[in-house]
């Protein structure tokens, strides 16, 4: 094919402006990238060996290679791994178009302080900008005959060319580096010196050797030391976090190391990390999660998600097995006994550390659980058998104080009188805090838990006790809040009140009937003339909201209860006013019960044309 000239997509062209013009400081970066892809390339060919054992040849050895050459200036990063197609070369570098790209676009400002963290984005190839004004790149696929070179000078171009590469199956990428101006302090990328202590700074942990020519012979740059195969003791904090920054591109540090060796029926190394930031990327839809999996030092896959329960998919890190076989492939793992077994010995040593982390450092650990308790929380409705240990590690905002509290702590605070745990479901802590719901509740001196994360709905529908206390909606109906002696205290006084406003609910209950079940006296309201509650079989209004924004609404309305305070003002006003206007005033508490839970009105015109009337009637009535 004769060499063939395109244009980067907009995006591309926007991406290389920012890698090109904008990141000033820490320039070496590039050289961990393209090692990393290069490592990954060789990973991804000895993965597809084992089943096409033809794709390597028979003298195969994995290899990087740093070729610089100072009279030319350019530095050359060689591998013997998977290679690609030519439509690869479009899709992975001539045209990408994915969420790293827009994400790392967007966080500009960020990176133009921390240009560190590019490798975080999907985008690590395009580093190499960084240094050079052109960068060729010559690859071959495993298995294939066809070279396919090409070359950008970053200037919104790239050109394609269809040319066999001389050491076959690899990639070879050529950097022509740039003249940079002396106060601007920059490397010499083509220095042994430097590109030693680079390497061995960012990719020492590399597991395959990364060589370069020495005076008298080839010289490998890296130790490959397997970290996890080592005793604990004789490992470094810094070395256990230059190994996360190398498996990860997170270049802040990790809130906890997690590393031992299974013994017994089951054999296995684990290195594991529990993050301290979330990744730019948590919880998009095609975020990869999940371990890295070796057997016998060999690497399989990345993101195994068999390893992992999802609820821990912040967990980073790797999985050494001296039992699975070596040809396993992903569907076979999620049917290996062995697998289910790492598995669970995974979990429950990542729940075990975050216990140890809860109960010692409460600080650290309220750290994490601004990040990732969200998702730690949606263990308790998928995954049973570990229910009691997750409860035990659930941190609630609460009306007793701005600390996070544990249902331990929750259970010593309680009231002799009080008899379940309370809580009230909500889109944010400022709603729920101001909500009329927790009016009686305050009054006595109940504490209630506030739940704003949307998985709390499904979490409170599994977790419905602790400790013998049942935990009880406040939105609900048949909120048991007095004593006995109360309750007696007040039926006479009740039952004179039903009484009295017997026209007034009956009014509004032929006025609502389309709206509500039933209209009746409350015992939780102080202050708010009405609420919304539903029934005890029935989902909760922010249930059915967070159902609704997912597309699942439900086939028929689910109507609640309306609770009315009998000794709000506005009732016995109504009891005075015409049957007309207990009707639109019936409308109009019923609207405003709906905006102090946070829902929606069905018609805000009307509501508000409802509300102007009853000003200009005031007023009137004033003069």
């Amino acid at each position: 094919m004769a060499k063939q000239v395109q244009s980067f997509n907009a995006e591309i062209k926007q991406l290389l402006d920012i890698v090109i013009h904008s990141l000033y400081s820490h320039k070496e970066i590039f050289l961990r990238e393209l090692l990393s892809n290069a490592s990954d390339a060789i990973d991804k060919l000895k993965f597809q060996s084992l089943t096409h054992p033809s794709l390597l040849p028979s003298d195969w050895q994995p290899t990087i290679r740093l070729s610089p050459d100072a009279s030319t200036k350019t530095l050359k990063i060689i591998d013997n791994g998977i290679g690609m197609t030519q439509e690869e070369v479009v899709e992975f570098i001539g045209t990408i178009a994915r969420s790293g790209a827009k994400a790392f676009m967007q966080m500009n400002a960020e990176m133009k302080t921390k240009p560190e963290l590019i490798g975080q984005f999907g985008v690590g190839f395009y580093s190499a900008f960084m240094v050079a004004d052109k960068v060729t790149l010559h690859t071959q696929k495993a298995g294939s005959n066809d070279g396919t070179v090409w070359e950008s000078q970053g200037d919104g171009t790239y050109s394609l060319e269809s040319v066999p590469r001389p050491e076959g199956t690899g990639t070879t990428i050529t950097l022509h580096l740039k003249e940079f101006q002396e106060e601007e302090e920059v490397q010499n990328f083509t220095d042994a010196w430097v590109l030693k202590s680079l390497v061995k700074k960012y990719s020492d942990f590399i597991a395959h050797p990364i060589k370069m020519k020495g005076e008298k012979e080839d010289e490998t740059l890296n130790s490959q030391k397997a970290l996890w195969l080592k005793s604990p003791s004789e490992i470094s904090k810094e070395e256990y976090k230059e190994f996360y920054q190398h498996l990860t591109h997170d270049w802040n540090d990790p809130l906890r190391t997690v590393h031992y060796k299974a013994e017994g029926t089951m054999e296995f190394n684990a290195l594991l990390y529990l993050p301290g930031k979330k990744p730019w990327n948590y919880n998009m839809r095609d975020m990869e999660y999940g371990l890295s999996l070796y057997i016998k030092r060999v690497f399989i896959m990345s993101d195994c998600k068999d390893l992992l329960p999802s609820y821990l998919r912040f967990v980073k890190g790797l999985v050494d097995s001296s039992d699975l076989s070596l040809n396993v492939s992903r569907e076979l793992l999620q049917q290996d006994r062995q697998v289910s077994q790492i598995r669970k010995n995974v979990t429950n040593k990542v729940l075990g550390t975050l216990k140890d982390l809860l109960s010692k450092e409460r600080t650290a650990y309220e750290d994490f659980w601004t990040e990732f308790g969200a998702t730690l929380k949606e263990g308790l409705p998928s995954d049973s058998s570990n229910k009691e240990k997750l409860q035990d590690l659930i941190l609630f905002h609460s009306t007793s104080s701005d600390k996070m509290t544990t249902l331990e702590e929750y259970v010593t605070r309680m009231k002799e009188t009080q008899k379940d745990i309370y809580y009230i479901t909500g889109d944010s802590l400022s709603q729920v805090h101001n909500s009329p719901y927790l009016e009686k509740l305050k009054e006595k001196g109940f504490e209630v838990l506030l739940l704003v994360d949307p998985v709390d709905e499904w979490v409170v529908s599994s977790l419905t006790e602790f400790k013998g206390k049942k935990l009880q909606s406040i939105t609900r109906e048949g909120l048991d809040l007095d004593t006995e002696e109360e309750k007696q205290k007040k039926a006479e006084e009740k039952k004179q009140a039903e009484d009295t406003l017997k026209p007034v609910l009956d009014s509004m209950k032929k006025a609502l009937a389309d709206d509500v079940k039933d209209v009746v006296l409350s015992d939780r309201l102080t202050q708010t003339p009405a609420c919304l509650v539903s029934s005890s079989q029935d989902p909760s209004a922010h249930m059915q909201k967070l159902m609704s924004q997912m597309g699942k609404e439900y086939s028929t309305p689910v109507k609640r209860i309306l609770e009315i305070n009998p000794k709000h003002p506005v009732f016995s006003k109504m009891l005075k006013a015409s049957e007309e206007q207990q009707k639109k005033w019936a409308e109009i508490l019923y609207a405003q019960a709906l905006l102090t839970e946070g829902s929606s009105l069905p018609d805000p015109v009307k509501f508000s044309q409802q509300v102007a009337e009853l000003m200009v009637q005031a007023a009137e009535g004033q003069h």
